[in-house]
């Protein structure tokens, strides 16, 4: 080999060593990002997790109101009877 070609191929090499020190980075960058992001979710299906808990609670509650309702009215209507009699 020429010493011509072996500096073309030298040349070459070190281009290929920096397009892979770019991509390198550039795969640490995106692992990075997605790591964030994969936080960011656990984060939101946390939220979902206690929204989903606080909707329950709350209709737990309706109901629980609606049953103490209807025994409020009739504990008052037996009084209204009482009253009456």
């Amino acid at each position: 080999m020429s010493l011509e070609k072996i500096k073309m191929l030298e040349e070459r090499v070190s281009e290929v060593l920096g397009y892979i020190k770019i991509l390198q980075k550039e795969k640490m960058d995106l692992e990075k990002r997605l790591q964030d992001k994969e936080n960011e979710l656990k984060g939101v299906q946390q939220q979902i997790e206690v929204h989903k808990k606080i909707e329950d609670d709350y209709t737990r509650m309706k109901d629980e109101r609606g049953e103490i309702r209807s025994r409020v009215e009739k504990i008052l209507d037996e009084l209204k009877g009482i009253g009456a009699a």
